[in-house]
């Protein structure tokens, strides 16, 4: 079969790879401009608005940072020719250039480019999920959030386990063991987890322990062992005798041949896992969407799997399958591919299907190829040429852009029938089908991944704790923490004011059993709703996910959570510590954490980012590494004041104090920074790139619009995919 796959190459470009000869000597002197100029303005344009290279005017950085950046550095291909007394004098005079001068004028910047974007692994699973009629994955942090008897969490959402896969059940009921695990003919009646017993773990908010394993085909007995007591399975009635006057718990496991095909879980486990520029919080990256050698092998393997769950809308009649091929081709190809096929292509697949020894074997090649090519593995906006030399995405393009933007999944047949009546050409059009689609279950899903992407907060699968600190950080507590905020996300969007103010300064969020006793609160039976403690309404802030994983495995970190809260949460990007800054300070049994890290504000290397870090962070201290609340450390009251310095921008020379957590929060909820980042990580994720330079004019309106609306998220969504600048793009094509 042919791989019939695109090759996206990424060309990588930079100002250092322009310089043909040695650059120009500086000039003597302080001349900050003269020495832009001469250094700086081929890449950074003559206005330091950008160029080949970013803007630099307003600054996204520290000045002394900066400074010292330039010093080490720049220019590409002759660092340090600009020494310290040039490199304040330029960056003097960046800071003297007017912020917002000279006025942008919109009508002047060229469109988005064309673009082609890989599906990521989520979008595959949920695309071939809707395609082959399986249940919608949801989106989950671990197995305990899907449906555990029968699902497993697979690159963030619950994908059905395979025919292979058992998943052993021990319902509590009430008992909380300090062992047990499944011990039985496939692991050799193992009496003890260390000899090789399948260990078993309480699902977060439920009163049940689980395992999950595959098991060979044949015939299968077990029993679980609680504290030492082994046990049958209740939940399984199928019995054989043990040899001893009782008996085991029976399983028979039969997944032959392609009647049980590889669970998805499986298939979208095989995919190399997306990459992520620095600073780029989310999976669709465009530009990093490169097609390796173990793409093409994980694509050819799970088409073949695939193919054989496809069914026909109907069966041959006579000796003539054509009309039924042809039939199947073009239904299903326009939901695979996300467009009608063309005459060619309904041919040439029909041909495949009535050139096979029998229907079904010809369904299942012409299956394949629809699976393994790139229409269905990659979606386009490329457009259609325009007069005016611009390209018009098209309706299916658009169709496509709004339903993995709002659902991550392939369109439905309404989004498509939209399309093929000419009822999604024009924005409003755009915009009234993607408030349709922000009214499905599949939005809210969409948006939970979106808040746990956009705030880092993936890391928390894999974040280390010690145990001997953190001996309460168990996997149900992580499991805990994990649904949270997606939950609380989905909640302020579709249930609350949907507005931004509310995702930092609600006093409320949705707590299970493990995460409100880890809060101090009466646990609830189940999931639900609850206002917390007033040291942690600071809506996102508060949460034990966001704490935990901006912290170190031993103790808190004010580095880690004000960077957290400067590069998420206002866009200002900071330089890569210079070799010899040092490491974390040494644990004081006597200190508290702000005491400790004095040494950043003391060291004037340090201070030029320190200031803007540190001060941030310690509005944090109130809570431990893994989000639990404190008032003491070593001994001594902690000090939560801080201050946040130039949260507009760099250089304001504006300073707002707080004195604790919700303060803090609040400050960032009517910063006008703050919800200007927010819309440019929207504009990031339903474009699938970082904003270029040529961009700004776009950023920045669908920012000015999200503050006229008083931050309405939801009509934030909405405004980036109907913008008139994501519609059309230029005849240039991305790399």
């Amino acid at each position: 079969m042919p791989t019939r796959l695109l090759v996206f190459v990424v060309l990588l470009g930079g100002c250092s790879r322009l310089q043909t000869a040695e650059p120009p000597a500086p000039p003597e002197g302080g001349d900050g401009a003269a020495l832009y100029a001469a250094q700086c303005a081929s890449c950074h344009g003559p206005a330091a608005r950008g160029g080949i290279g970013h803007a630099l005017v307003p600054l996204k950085q520290p000045a002394d940072a900066l400074r010292l950046r330039i010093v080490s550095t720049m220019p590409p291909g002759n660092e340090g020719s600009c020494d310290e007394t040039c490199a304040r004098a330029i960056v003097t005079w960046l800071m003297s250039l007017p912020a917002d001068q000279p006025p942008l004028v919109c009508d002047s910047f060229p469109p988005a480019r064309r673009q082609l974007r890989l599906l990521t692994r989520r979008e595959y699973a949920n695309s071939v999920s809707d395609l082959l009629g399986a249940p919608v994955g949801r989106a989950c942090a671990s197995d305990a959030t899907c449906t555990v008897a029968t699902e497993s969490c697979v690159s963030g959402t619950c994908m059905r386990d395979g025919c292979g896969v058992r998943t052993f059940l021990w319902r509590a009921n009430g008992r909380r063991p300090a062992s047990i695990h499944v011990a039985g003919s496939f692991n050799g009646w193992s009496a003890t987890v260390a000899a090789g017993g399948w260990a078993m773990t309480l699902v977060a908010g439920s009163d049940s322990y689980v395992v999950k394993r595959p098991l060979t085909n044949g015939t299968h007995q077990y029993k679980f062992v609680v504290d030492g007591q082994w046990v049958l399975d209740e939940g399984n009635p199928e019995r054989a005798s043990d040899g001893f006057g009782g008996n085991n718990s029976v399983l028979n496991v039969q997944c032959n041949g392609t009647s049980t095909p590889a669970p998805m879980s499986e298939l979208v486990a095989t995919f190399p896992p997306e990459s992520r520029p620095k600073g780029f919080t989310f999976d669709n990256n465009a530009e990093a969407g490169l097609v390796t050698s173990g793409h093409v092998e994980a694509y050819l393997g799970a088409a073949t799997s695939l193919a054989g769950r496809v069914t026909a809308p109907c069966r041959p009649t006579g000796s003539d399958a054509r009309p039924c091929a042809e039939q199947f081709v073009t239904t299903f190809g326009r939901r695979v591919f996300r467009r009608p096929l063309t005459m060619e292509e309904v041919t040439r697949y029909s041909s495949v299907i009535v050139a096979a020894p029998s229907f079904d074997a010809g369904l299942v090649r012409a299956a394949e190829w629809m699976f393994s090519s790139p229409h269905f593995l990659y979606r386009s906006e490329l457009g259609v040429p325009q007069a005016d030399g611009t390209f018009r995405l098209t309706p299916w393009e658009l169709a496509t852009a709004l339903s993995y933007s709002l659902w991550q999944t392939t369109p439905d047949d309404a989004l498509l029938d939209a399309a093929a009546q000419g009822k999604l050409s024009t924005p409003d059009d755009v915009a009234r089908e993607a408030r349709r689609l922000l009214t499905d279950l599949r939005a809210r899903v969409a948006m939970g991944t979106f808040a746990t992407q956009w705030l880092g907060l993936e890391r928390l699968t894999t974040v280390d704790k010690a145990p001997g600190v953190y001996p309460s950080f168990t996997p149900e507590l992580r499991a805990s923490m994990a649904t949270e905020t997606p939950a609380f996300f989905e909640h302020v969007l579709f249930d609350g004011t949907g507005r931004f103010e509310e995702l930092f300064t609600a006093p409320y969020s949705f707590v299970d059993g493990p995460l409100a006793r880890h809060y101090g609160m009466e646990a609830p039976a189940m999931r639900e709703k609850r206002d917390v403690p007033s040291v942690r309404a600071a809506g996102l802030l508060g949460h034990a996910s966001v704490l935990s994983s901006y912290a170190h495995s031993d103790q808190s970190s004010p580095v880690k959570r004000g960077v957290f809260v400067r590069e998420h949460l206002l866009c200002q990007d900071f330089p890569v510590p210079p070799a010899n800054a040092g490491g974390v300070p040494k644990i004081d049994p006597n200190a508290t954490t702000r005491e400790r890290f004095r040494q950043h504000s003391a060291d004037p290397s340090c201070r030029a980012c320190h200031q803007y870090i540190d001060e941030v962070g310690f509005g944090f201290e109130g809570f431990d590494a893994i989000g639990g609340a404190r008032a003491l450390e070593n001994g001594k009251a902690i000090d939560t004041t801080g201050e946040l310095r130039d949260v507009e921008a760099f250089g304001a020379g504006t300073t707002t104090s707080f004195t604790s957590l919700p303060q803090l929060a609040t400050q960032l909820a009517q910063s006008q920074r703050a919800q200007s980042c927010f819309a440019t990580m929207v504009f990031r994720q339903t474009r699938g790139r970082h904003e270029r330079d040529e961009e700004r004019c776009t950023v920045e309106a669908l920012s000015s619009g999200f503050l006229r609306t008083g931050g309405d998220v939801r009509e934030l969504f909405v405004q980036s995919l109907a913008d008139e600048r994501f519609l059309t793009r230029s005849s240039e094509v991305a790399p």
